[in-house]
């Protein structure tokens, strides 16, 4: 209750809104001890102290964060100070990464630094100009090695799925498993024409061939409708059928892109497929960069929201090293 009073008067004390800076008093940041990674909670050891002060948070949410009573589906990449679910790769604040992979940074600003400093690699470096090359990019799909992408590679679309199927009918002769399939097909391939197997088509006299007196194969395929003749059952025809592979459906990995680049380009492009326009001819920032990176964290750790004091200062400190030509290789 005591605990309960307190939030409720700051709550009524503090502004509608909280203000547009990163400051906090030495006391608050003394809570948060050393930015260690702890591979337990894979948690840097000051995210609730970050995620106070650079999260978009109303004053009584960030007094929730920072003294442990956040909801408990708290985005994983909050808990690493990567609002950007950036991958590891060495970046300067880097002090860890998950199983899966993603950076522990030492603090927000680290992780928002590392973010502008990528974006800006994708489309100078990368000539990934749209949102959905960079969407493409940064959450790529993991159904089907036809459709990684590489840096240069093709972009993620919905011919990719033409991609994954043949592009011309096979032979009747050299069909394993006969046309689409089906177990009428299936059943002519293992025995050949005329319903002789193909192990058997090789006689040493043709004058001491017995005919075969074979019932009719199934009309439609098994499951249908029909249930499979019984001399499809049990015997070495049975044996000879191959398991039917599926195709890969990456339908919901290429609506998870759209999606994605569909939010990228909010307030910033027309669609996903028109330049987003992030830096200029001389690879300074331009101010969707911003928007851009709003955009992202707003993706990445939902329903949650990066400050716009944090994507400020990723922006400025990018736009420093870019004048200064020192920008890390």
């Amino acid at each position: 209750m005591v605990l309960e009073s307190l939030m409720m008067l700051l709550t009524l004390a503090a502004p509608q809104e909280a203000p547009d800076m990163r400051v906090a008093p030495t006391s608050l940041l003394s809570l948060a001890g050393p930015p260690t990674y702890q591979p337990q909670e894979r948690a840097v050891g000051n995210w609730r102290i970050e995620s106070a002060l650079a999260l978009d948070l109303a004053p009584i949410g960030a007094l929730r964060q920072a003294i442990g009573s956040e909801p408990s589906q708290t985005p994983r990449c909050v808990k690493l100070n990567n609002y950007w679910c950036i991958k590891r790769a060495g970046w300067n604040g880097e002090i860890a990464s998950d199983p899966d992979g993603h950076v522990a940074f030492s603090t927000a600003e680290e992780g928002a630094a590392v973010a502008a400093l990528l974006l800006r690699r994708y489309y100078v470096d990368y000539k990934r100009h749209t949102a959905r090359e960079i969407a493409s990019r940064w959450a790529p799909t993991q159904c089907s090695a036809s459709l990684n992408l590489s840096l240069g590679g093709p972009l993620v679309s919905r011919a990719g799925l033409s991609r994954m199927l043949p592009q011309r009918p096979l032979p009747m002769g050299l069909a394993p498993r006969g046309i689409a399939n089906t177990l009428r097909a299936r059943w002519l391939a293992a025995h050949g024409r005329g319903g002789v197997a193909f192990a058997a088509t090789r006689v040493r006299s043709p004058t001491r061939q017995k005919k075969l007196d074979l019932e009719p194969a199934p009309a439609i395929a098994e499951g249908m409708g029909e249930t499979p003749h019984k001399a499809l059952v049990g015997g070495g025809a049975s044996a000879a059928i191959a398991p039917f592979a599926p195709v890969a459906d990456c339908s919901g990995d290429l609506i998870r892109i759209n999606n994605y680049a569909s939010h990228i380009a909010e307030g910033v492009a027309g669609s996903p497929d028109q330049d987003l326009h992030l830096f200029d001819e001389a690879g300074q920032p331009s101010e969707n960069l911003a928007k851009v990176m709003t955009n992202m964290a707003a993706v990445e750790i939902g329903p949650l929201r990066a400050r716009p004091a944090l994507v400020s200062y990723a922006v400025s400190q990018l736009r420093l090293l870019t004048a200064a030509d020192t920008l890390p290789k």
